[in-house]
């Protein structure tokens, strides 16, 4: 059987070097790279063959949530497992809703990770076992009224819906160009294209129609309710 092929997302070196020497100890899994943010992550999955990307929470660049809805925008078969110190049922029904089916606390054994990178990879949901598990039950019997309510979000093209998302959470017409790997002239276009169908008219106006939707949280907003 082929090992599955794993990208580790990490700010800090020493969760990304000791997470690989950790991991190579299973036969089924291959680090086959690493990534200090999420900008870099994307650009490393499209460029090789990934099965399953462990994300640790911290970001400089962009909210965890956002960089696994891009992630999955590119590559949605991709399984996400978040890795992190952080069991506020809040943040986990963030992350899940964003698109990850895997969220494995820091104190947990490896062998526990390992087992949600395999689970995943086959479709389903893994949490730690300390993490109350009707979080994922609250998620899934509420992904479909979620889904309706986002009717005219889900008018925008999914490159509209990037760019709105980045919008929204505060980021410049040049760090969406560098994120996306588009041209700022092309970012322009998106961005008045979704003006145009959500008539919304500033970054601020973004941020709260993105809040009251569940698309970003308040704290990677503030920015944009601030200017």
């Amino acid at each position: 059987m082929d090992a599955l092929q794993v990208l580790i997302v990490a700010e800090y070196p020493v969760v990304e070097e000791g997470l690989g020497y950790l991991l190579q100890g299973f036969v089924d899994i291959e680090v086959v790279a690493t990534a200090s943010n999420g900008v870099e992550g994307l650009r490393k999955i499209r460029d090789l063959p990934i099965d399953v990307i462990i994300q640790d929470l911290p970001s400089s660049d962009l909210s965890a949530p956002e960089a696994i809805r891009l992630y999955l925008e590119e590559k949605p078969q991709l399984g996400v497992v978040v890795y992190s110190g952080n069991d506020d049922e809040v943040a986990v029904f963030e992350i899940l809703k964003a698109g990850a089916r895997g969220y494995i606390l820091k104190n947990a054994p490896i062998a526990e990770l390992v087992d949600a990178i395999r689970e995943v990879h086959q479709g389903g949901y893994a949490l730690s076992p300390s993490l109350n598990p009707s979080i994922i039950q609250f998620y899934l019997e509420h992904r479909k009224d979620a889904d309706d309510q986002l009717s005219e979000y889900q008018l925008l093209t999914d490159r509209e819906k990037q760019v709105f998302r980045l919008l929204a959470d505060g980021k410049q017409t040049s760090g969406i160009s560098d994120i996306l790997c588009i041209s700022p002239k092309t970012v322009a276009k998106h961005r008045a294209a979704v003006k145009k169908k959500l008539a919304l008219n500033t970054s601020a106006e973004m941020a709260r129609y993105a809040i009251r939707l569940g698309v970003i949280n308040v704290e990677s907003a503030e920015s944009s309710l601030s200017s």
